[in-house]
């Protein structure tokens, strides 16, 4: 009898969990064995014919099966990173706003793009009201006591956001699509991977437009791989992007906004992709960690540029985070960061331009923090069409008239202010080597100030029905505390592997959980890389926990105590159903407490001076 152990396959450790739940592992591994497990086999059967048509799918049918790893074959991705989902007409695939985590292939039926806005509640989403002054006061008052307490999980209402878990459909298409622009994507096209790779919204909402449109989804850990080894896919992938993505991205750019279609077109076709880090960059966050050196953190940021390189065109960062340093004395010092659409390198190319005898190279060396996905428009493009157009204002903030001033300039992006400068080189240090920079809203305590009265901490309870979602402590450098509290983050990878979409960004950008389809699996606390998401027991109204339960044959239930005690993920949500605002910051009586996006981190220095 074949078994796991028996076999030399070598396997990743994400396998041991495939997407698809009705696919199991050992089925997998006797397939990828190529071991004969007999006629009689009907899964065995069933998956072989599924990974037949996958295979024969326009998208994937040309990628060379011998270009990968023994580790890592054509098939075991394929089988393990994806899953076959049969949708209804009018079926919802993906909903614009929802954050993406996978693609999608289309192997019989139509799906249809709605290109056009539609109202949430249409969608399914529901939208949480927020609450009035009365209802806060009320609230403010309640009485506490159990803690932790939910309705009982036999009879809590499924719904809500994740609620296409179970098939959210459009009613009244015809009605509904009247003068709205919709795309028809026919078998064999592939769409949903710009948002996967990008950790980015969904643009559009996509439904199927037959009876019984099958489509395969692929998860990004096999997106990540098809592309890492199948040039032929990376290639369409990256065509799809430059088709659909790119121009749209360009023109959001203060430089380029100003150029004439055509112009920009130009840009679009001779624009190049680059790829830094891991996608999955939490392992390496924590590798990062356990440094005990500056120099040792720095060595394990991948290299971008380094200084005195020649800069061979424009970057513009798509996504994630670069760090910008310079040399100090024998090591480095970091004198910024830049996130996505921030750009480097058009101070060198002007000088260059200007001076072609006097080449000046780079000025700072960038490494990825984490996972970052480049744009590089070539210098000739950059001559031609973008510098130009530069305005007055610009090109004298570009144009230094010494090469000391010119070294002495440490703003990365040369509309933004000397940031390193006003904070002080340790305290950028601190907040990069803490990856406080991913975060939208990071709670930070200015120490000076702060008395200890937990004011914020009781407020926050209030809140919560009696359920603080912070601690009233953190990481520390000089006067300022970065509290172990949400950070929502402009990329929030504790979404991605969610299997309800319980945890999810709301249109106004607050990450939230929503707790009657959180399963309490503590994936999402597993993946934040920064220990903010709390597992807690879970408790009844009548103060008892509750476990899972299990029906007899005649239908009445028991508590599996055995099983352990239920648990939900919890985190501060930013109360982003009070009209106020989050209860922390308003509760603070000495200006102690304030939340910052850290992508404007000269809010951070003018608070921190005032």
């Amino acid at each position: 009898m074949f078994t796991e152990t028996e076999s030399s396959l070598v396997r990743p450790q994400r396998w041991d969990s495939p997407f698809d739940p009705a696919i199991s592992t050992n089925s997998i591994s006797l397939l990828l064995s190529g071991e004969n497990a007999g006629d009689e086999n009907a899964e065995l059967l069933a998956i072989r014919d599924l990974l037949a048509r996958v295979r024969s799918a326009p998208v994937l049918c040309g990628i060379d099966e011998s270009r990968f790893p023994r580790h890592l074959p054509l098939d075991g991705i394929l089988l393990n990173d994806s899953r076959l989902l049969v949708k209804g007409k009018d079926e919802i695939i993906v909903r614009e706003g929802d954050y993406g985590n996978s693609a999608f292939v289309i192997l019989r039926g139509t799906a249809r793009v709605i290109a056009d806005h539609l109202p949430p509640k249409v969608l399914g989403r529901n939208q949480r009201e927020k609450r009035g002054p009365l209802a806060m006061i009320r609230q403010a008052l309640k009485r506490r006591g159990i803690p932790e307490q939910r309705v009982h999980h036999t009879r809590r209402f499924e719904g809500g956001h994740g609620e296409e878990a179970e098939g959210v459909f459009l009613q009244d298409v015809p009605r509904l699509l009247k003068g709205l622009k919709t795309i028809d994507i026919q078998a064999g096209e592939m769409f949903g991977e710009i948002a996967a790779l990008g950790r980015s919204p969904r643009t559009a909402t996509i439904i199927a437009a037959e009876k019984g449109t099958e489509i395969l989804e692929i998860r990004w850990q096999g997106l990540r791989d098809l592309m890492s080894f199948a040039p032929a896919f990376k290639d369409h992938v990256e065509e799809r992007f430059r088709r659909f993505g790119l121009q749209s991205l360009l023109t959001g750019l203060e430089v380029i906004r100003r150029l004439k279609p055509e112009e920009v077109a130009e840009l679009v076709a001779g624009t190049r992709f680059e790829r830094h880090g891991r996608f999955d960059w939490y392992g390496s966050y924590q590798k990062i960690l356990s440094a005990t050196s500056a120099s040792d953190r720095l060595s394990n940021e991948p290299m971008i540029i380094r200084e005195s390189e020649y800069i061979d065109g424009l970057m513009i960062v798509r996504g994630g985070f670069v760090r910008v340093s310079r040399r100090h004395h024998k090591g480095e010092t970091t004198v910024s960061y830049l996130g996505k659409g921030q750009i480097y390198g058009l101070g060198e190319l002007y000088h260059n331009h200007l001076n072609p005898r006097e080449v000046l190279p780079a000025q700072h060396t960038l490494r990825a923090i984490g996972y970052v996905d480049l744009l590089i428009i070539p210098t000739r493009l950059v001559e031609k069409l973008i510098i130009p157009h530069l305005n007055p204002a610009e090109i004298a903030q570009l144009a230094t008239s010494s090469a000391k001033e010119r070294e002495e300039t440490t703003a990365p992006n040369f509309l933004a202010e000397k940031a390193s400068e006003r904070l002080g080189s340790d305290v950028m240090e601190f907040l990069m080597d803490k990856r406080t920079i991913n975060g939208s809203a990071a709670m930070l305590i200015d120490l000076d100030r702060c008395t200890n009265c937990d004011d914020c901490v009781r407020a926050c309870a209030s809140t919560h029905d009696g359920n603080p979602r912070f601690i009233r402590y953190g990481d520390r450098e000089n006067s300022i505390q970065v509290t172990q509290a949400c950070l929502h983050c402009h990329d929030p990878i504790c979404m991605i592997p969610c299997p309800t979409g319980a945890i999810h960004r709301e249109d106004s950008g607050e990450v939230v959980i929503n707790d009657s389809t959180c399963i309490g699996c503590s994936a999402c606390a597993d993946n934040c890389p920064y220990d903010n998401i709390q597992m807690v027991d879970i408790r009844d109204d009548r103060g008892k926990p509750q476990f899972p339960t299990a029906k007899s044959a005649d239908g009445t239930e028991r508590n599996l105590t055995s099983a352990g005690v239920l648990k939900r993920a919890t985190k501060c949500d930013l109360c982003y159903d009070q009209l106020a605002g989050p209860a922390c910051v308003r509760a603070c009586p000495h200006d102690a407490l304030q939340r910052f996006d850290m992508q404007n981190i000269n809010s951070l220095a003018k608070w921190l001076s005032r």
